[in-house]
């Protein structure tokens, strides 16, 4: 079936194309009569003219996509999350979320403004500087770094804070002797280091050592050498944090081919509060985020560089409130 033209329109309704064009603009300086209008609208939605997308972009010279490019990351729940939120609450505002996974691919970015024509480049990691320039050459707007600790400001989820909040809980547990699980893989370091950073600075305010680091794989032998590293160690450690809920998870495991008893022996706590950690047994102790609000915090902040009115809100929350603590059975 042929797609419905400003032109059908005219033709159905008995007017030219150029009245047409005023009223579905929102024009009303033109003096055109209420009821040329009326019936204007009610053909348009009769016969189902929607607007074309490229000609409303060529006119205003960008389209309402927000064009969010993602770096190399593995695929993850909290990440996944996050970006159904952003989707969600730019949609509220009339905006479109198109997320590009760029690693790997050899089109230049630089081609992708001229196709695209977006209101605003988002990327969650750092654009190379040759990217960045191409957009200010094009006058597209830039939110650079989102996930990168420097732009913590913009979501208002600080990963240091993560790491910081799980010691003060361990802490609070009488834990004086604390193990660090961190991830052996590149692409999660942007989340990884600031979290085990936060770890380490919470121990230094509290006067505890600081924690005993181990890098971990998704892998059995991997959990087993780590729980074997903090347990047999000459000071063994007493409670872990780890980066996030899979590794922690990993370790729980493992703690059970040990015989070691979790909490009373090890003590443990993740983050990310995936649904599987309340299904553990024991069941994981763990910081959830409040991915919703942070998407928030961000489309307040796309919607500010476009100059855009931002949606009726709340006051914006401090990290405090955007984590929070989920105690369970591990700690």
């Amino acid at each position: 079936m042929p797609r419905v033209t400003s032109k059908d329109v005219a033709r159905e309704a008995g007017v030219s194309q150029t009245t047409v064009s005023f009223v579905l603009n929102g024009k009303d300086e033109h003096g055109l009569s209420a009821e040329t209008r009326r019936r204007v609208l009610e053909t348009a939605k009769r016969l189902g003219y929607v607007p074309s997308g490229a000609g409303r972009a060529l006119r205003k010279g960008r389209t309402n996509v927000v064009f969010c490019v993602v770096p190399d990351l593995p695929v993850a729940e909290a990440m996944e999350q996050f970006k159904l939120a952003l989707g969600r609450s730019l949609g509220e505002a009339g905006y479109t979320c198109v997320y590009l996974h760029h690693a790997g691919t050899t089109t230049p970015l630089s081609e992708l403004w001229q196709h695209v024509q977006p209101a605003v480049v988002v990327a969650f990691g750092s654009l190379p500087p040759t990217d960045a320039q191409s957009l200010r050459q094009a006058e597209i707007p830039l939110i650079d770094g989102v996930f990168t600790p420097d732009g913590s400001g913009l979501t208002g989820l600080n990963q240091e804070d993560i790491g910081r909040l799980q010691i003060e809980h361990l802490a609070g547990r009488g834990h004086r002797h604390i193990g660090y699980a961190a991830l052996d893989d590149p692409r999660e370091r942007p989340f990884c280091l600031p979290r085990l950073e936060g770890a380490t600075q919470a121990c230094a305010e509290l006067g505890l050592p600081a924690p005993h680091v181990v890098t971990m794989r998704y892998s059995r032998a991997s959990a087993r050498d780590a729980v074997a590293e903090w347990t047999q160690a000459a000071t063994p450690v007493t409670a872990v944090a780890a980066f996030n809920d899979l590794i922690a998870l990993a370790v729980l495991a493992s703690c059970r081919t040990q015989h070691i008893d979790i909490p009373d022996d090890l003590a443990l706590i993740g983050v990310d509060d995936l649904p599987v950690s309340s299904l553990a047994v024991p069941a994981l102790t763990t910081i959830g985020m409040d991915l919703t609000t942070a998407a928030r915090n961000l489309t307040a902040r796309v919607l500010a560089t476009v100059g855009a009115p931002a949606p009726a809100t709340p006051d914006r929350p401090s990290a405090g409130e955007i984590l929070a603590l989920v105690q369970r059975e591990t700690t």
